[in-house]
Parts: C-alpha cells; sequence; structure tokens
C-alpha cells in the first residue's frame, strides 16, 4: 500500500509541476524554452527544456513517504544527483555551460554516490577482471566514470518525444520487479518513486511533446539509472553486476557509435553534436511514411520514440530473465547491441534523409 501511493505521489506531483511549467512558460519563455533551430532539433516551436524541475517535484514527495529504513539510501542517492542536475539546469537556462564541465559533474555526482552511500562495482563476473576490481581506488574510479557515462548517455538519447523518459521507465519497471524478486523493498521502492516522477513527465511530453526533460533531467535520470544498477547486484550478490550494463545496453551502444562515428568524420569531435543518431535517421525515414501512410503527420516524432523503445524493452526483459547468470547476461548484451547495429545500418542506408552527401562512415559502423 505504501509503495503504490509512492508512486502515484511520485506521479501527482511530478505532473502537477510540469503542467504549470507548460501553462506559465509566457512568462518565463525567454530562459527555459528551447529554440527550434539547431542540428539536432526536431520540434517546430520554442518548448520549455526544465522538464527536470518537474521530476525532482515527483522525486521529492515520492521520498517523504518512503518507509523509514528505505530513506538513508534514497536521500544519499538523491543528494549525489546534484552536481549533475545542477550543472545541467545551468545549461537549460543559459544553453553556455561546455560539454566537459557537465561530463565532470556526472562524475563527480559517482563518486559522491560512491563515497556517500558505500556503493560501487567491486566485481564483473569476468575471469581476471574480478581481481582488478578487487582493487578499491580503482573500481570507485571506474564506478563514477561509468556513471557519468551513462548519465550523458541517457542525455544523447533524449531527442524524440518520449523516447528518454519512456527508456528509463521501462528500465525503471525492470529493475523494480527485479529487486522485488530477491526482496530488496529499498532499491523496489526507490524505482518506483523514479518510475513516477518520470511517468508524470511522460504525460506531457509524449506524444506531442508539451516540454522537453533538459539536460537537468536527462542527466539526474541517467544518474539515478546508473546509481540502481550498481546498488542493486552490490546489495544482493546473486543478481551478477552485469544486469545494469544489459538493461542499459541500448543507450550505452548509442552513445559508442556516436562517439566512433564522430572521432572518425573528418572535422567532428565526439561532443559535437549531428544528425545521425537512430531516433534522427528513424524519423527521417520509416516515421515519416508510417505517420503518411497512418493519416497522422503530427505523430512522427513519436512514432519515431515508440520504435526505438523496443530496444530498451527487449534488453529489459532479457535482464529479468537471465539476472543470475553472468555468461547468459552477457551474451544477451552483445545480442542487443547487434541487433542495434543491423537496425542502424539498415537505416542510415535508406538514403540520405536531408543531409547532403551520405557520410563515407555510416556503413563502416
Amino acid at each position: 500500500m505504501i509503495l503504490s501511493a509512492v508512486l502515484g505521489v511520485s506521479l501527482f506531483a511530478s505532473l502537477s509541476v510540469a503542467v504549470a511549467i507548460i501553462l506559465t512558460q509566457r512568462f518565463h519563455g525567454h530562459l527555459t524554452h528551447d529554440s527550434h533551430d539547431g542540428v539536432q532539433k526536431l520540434h517546430k516551436f520554442p518548448t520549455p527544456r526544465v522538464g527536470g524541475v518537474a521530476l525532482l517535484a515527483g522525486a521529492c514527495a515520492g521520498g517523504l513517504l518512503l518507509p523509514e529504513e528505505s530513506r538513508s539510501l534514497w536521500w544519499g542517492m538523491a543528494l549525489s544527483a546534484l552536481p549533475a542536475f545542477a550543472c545541467g539546469l545551468l545549461e537549460d537556462i543559459t544553453k553556455r555551460t561546455g560539454v566537459r564541465l557537465r561530463f565532470l559533474a556526472t562524475i563527480c555526482a559517482g563518486l559522491i554516490f560512491c563515497l556517500l552511500t558505500g556503493q560501487h562495482i567491486a566485481r564483473v563476473d569476468i575471469v581476471g577482471l574480478d581481481r582488478i576490481f578487487a582493487v578499491t581506488p580503482f573500481a570507485v574510479l571506474f564506478t563514477a566514470v561509468a556513471i557519468g557515462g551513462i548519465a550523458n548517455a541517457i542525455n544523447l538519447i533524449d531527442g524524440v518525444n518520449g523516447l528518454a523518459s519512456g527508456t528509463s521507465i521501462i528500465i525503471l519497471s525492470g529493475f523494480a520487479i527485479l529487486a522485488a524478486e530477491v526482496g530488496d523493498r529499498q532499491i523496489l521502492g526507490i524505482s518506483l518513486i523514479l518510475a513516477g516522477a518520470l511517468g508524470g513527465f511522460f504525460l506531457t511530453n509524449f506524444p506531442m511533446g508539451r516540454i522537453f526533460l533538459g539536460d537537468a533531467g536527462a542527466y539526474a535520470t541517467g544518474f539515478m539509472l546508473a546509481a540502481l544498477a550498481v546498488a542493486l547486484p552490490a546489495r544482493n550478490p546473486e543478481i551478477t553486476p552485469l544486469v545494469g550494463l544489459l538493461a542499459l545496453s541500448y543507450p550505452v551502444t548509442e552513445t559508442l557509435v556516436s562517439i566512433h562515428r564522430r572521432l572518425v568524420r573528418a572535422g567532428t569531435s565526439p561532443g559535437q553534436p549531428d544528425r545521425l543518431h537512430l531516433h534522427s535517421l528513424i524519423y527521417r525515414s520509416r516515421a515519416r511514411r508510417l505517420a503518411a501512410r497512418l493519416g497522422v503527420p503530427k505523430m512522427r516524432n513519436a512514432m519515431s520514440g515508440m520504435v526505438v523503445m523496443t530496444l530498451p524493452l527487449g534488453s529489459t526483459a532479457l535482464m529479468l530473465l537471465c539476472a543470475t547468470s553472468p555468461i547468459l547476461t552477457l551474451l544477451s548484451i552483445i545480442l542487443v547491441s547487434t541487433v542495434y547495429l543491423i537496425l542502424y545500418r539498415k537505416v542510415a542506408l535508406l538514403g540520405p534523409f536531408g543531409l547532403g552527401p551520405r557520410p563515407a562512415t555510416v556503413p563502416e559502423i
């Protein structure tokens, strides 16, 4: 009953604040609007990009209802997320925060999480590597960098309506089910808080995109997903530490492919935005045709997200099936990454998508 209330209160608080932001945007839009001009922009009108504020409201409201035994871990995670959230919110308002500073802020948040909660990746269930992770300083530093990477990966996939929040809700649902199976009510409660907060935002972001997560929302969400991916197996040794990587394999693969693409293309850098993400390519090809065929052209953006969300749905289902087997989990990670690469290659070869000459690097992924 308490956990149901946590979910409901988180959702209601997040939804209420998101609606309030949308209704009052004429007063704060000069600070909070995300311009529709830019290489990665797929929306047509300036839109509030401070959905992270709604998530914060939902998370805090739900956290107040957690049972006492669950509060220490939750508030430790929440306090650890502040550097990532604050730096992201600064970017949402000023649009002038550098990529490196934001990445460092997420790593700093990861380091605080490790030190404050005592949770870090101490094993990976891979022969040889476990000896390295037994060295605590290395394990803590690796965990902090990995958490920062996941936070940025969620920000990277935040390009079409509902994709980042929908992907995160799917993964959180998987974490909640897994936590319930092993009797970890603390992780279960935290997963429900975050799912509720994201759910309230999702109702205003999907399908029409009335408000965006922004960097604050994306970084904070990515941080929390990564923190849970670390804490769940750390607190429950029967679960392989690889489950987090499996659940997050879509955004991780998207990030690695994007870094590779930008490194090998002349004149680009890993931090430079482009329009060649999987969701961007689908938006300019399959989603356009599907929306036109169904007679709902305004749903093109949302359809792009729905197509891509099949990847996290599949990876989360595999996580629940293979959670106690390192070998099956590792094979599942390879499977999901391979499916992503095949899908990316197939979509990328359909045409130039209005981007000019087709990049020679796309078929080489």
